[in-house]
């Protein structure tokens, strides 16, 4: 016979988004996903974290959202640190050859038949 007055107490479980995200963001640092890794991670750490904030009777987590949140800034930073360092390279190589763009004017080169004497 069960007691009509017994509750259940539900334990807050770590929330999906915030494992996911730390994941996500982990393989954006790693050349696995490198853009899409660390963009996921950081939309669902917010995500995450969000729900967390918002029913902390149902969720925990907050800390592994949080790493995937600052893991993902810092795999976006890497990316932007790359392709600006690859245009660097590419404006100071194209300075030094002194190849410049847009100057140079084709010319047109006729060949004119050489007569065969006999």
């Amino acid at each position: 016979m069960t007691d009509d007055n017994s509750q259940t107490i539900l334990r807050p479980s770590t929330h999906f988004l915030a494992i996911v995200s730390l994941v996500l963001s982990i393989l954006g640092l790693l050349p696995v996903l490198p853009l899409v890794g660390s963009i996921a991670g950081l939309v669902t750490g917010l995500m995450a974290r969000k729900e967390i904030r918002s029913r902390p009777d149902l969720y925990t987590g907050e800390g592994p959202a949080k790493a995937g949140i600052v893991l993902g800034w810092i795999g976006l930073g890497g990316i932007v640190l790359i392709c600006v360092a690859f245009l660097l390279l590419a404006v100071v190589s194209r300075s030094t050859t002194g190849i410049t763009v847009g100057t140079s004017i084709p010319q047109i080169i006729t060949m004119q038949p050489i007569p065969i004497q006999p």
